[in-house]
């Protein structure tokens, strides 16, 4: 038997399992060079966020990168890769598979990016499909294509999940409105950067808006279910 081998590669595979993430080593920000900058690129680009090439620079095109995923994360949009812009970098927050090949949970990121595949969909009262959905079906399908199964009506989903305060709000969190001063008459699912997805009975269609004005005043309660 090669124990040399062994405990080589048993070595290997301990310094691979223990190895932090590309942008963990250090601060990423303007004018920063080098193989992190690189992994980062490659990252936001995979992410949508162009950066006008991979060159290992942190250069003007990879600030504004970072700047829109902060944004769109709801962090501060300061283009420098922290902690928790790294969090979201390396999506800490991934869906967890179970050992049934299926979802044991949904993530908060996963939640808002297939809901925003939807964006522009019709809106049809007691929709249910990407025919058409109204607000609880359309929050509703979004939770399913993330693996997760939630109640059908506004009324079921304000019942369950676990209430989420206003100031601890994250992607992903389903926030209700009441315009009867009774149970909740409306939904949408909050994407951070004090903004929404929706389905929008004026607009005819599933759209994002602020979390503001008409939202605030008829705004009862948030809920997870990630």
């Amino acid at each position: 038997m090669n124990y040399k081998k062994i405990v080589a590669t048993a070595v290997v595979s301990i310094t691979l399992m223990q190895a932090p993430s590309a942008f963990a080593m250090e601060l990423l920000k303007y004018g920063s060079k080098g193989q992190a900058v690189v992994s980062l690129q490659q990252t936001l680009n995979r992410l949508g966020y162009s950066t006008g090439g991979i060159d290992g620079i942190f250069g003007s095109k990879t600030k504004s990168a970072v700047i829109a995923l902060q944004k769109r994360y709801g962090l501060s949009p300061d283009g420098i890769v922290g902690p928790a812009t790294e969090a979201v970098l390396n999506r800490t927050t991934v869906t967890g598979v179970s050992s049934r090949g299926g979802y044991d949970r949904p993530s908060n990121f996963d939640i808002v990016n297939i809901a925003e595949r939807y964006l522009g969909v019709p809106y049809v009262f007691g929709g249910t499909t990407p025919a058409g959905f109204d607000c609880s079906g359309f929050v509703q399908y979004v939770f399913r294509q993330a693996g997760k199964s939630i109640g059908r009506t506004t009324y079921d989903q304000y019942a369950g999940g676990r209430a989420i305060s206003l100031s601890d709000l994250q992607p992903g969190d389903i926030l209700f409105f009441s315009t009867s001063g009774g149970g909740p008459t409306h939904e949408g699912i909050y994407i951070g950067g004090n903004r929404l997805i929706h389905m929008s009975d004026s607009l005819g269609k599933a759209a994002i808006a602020d979390f503001s004005g008409w939202f605030r005043t008829y705004y009862i309660g948030a809920r997870r279910y990630y």
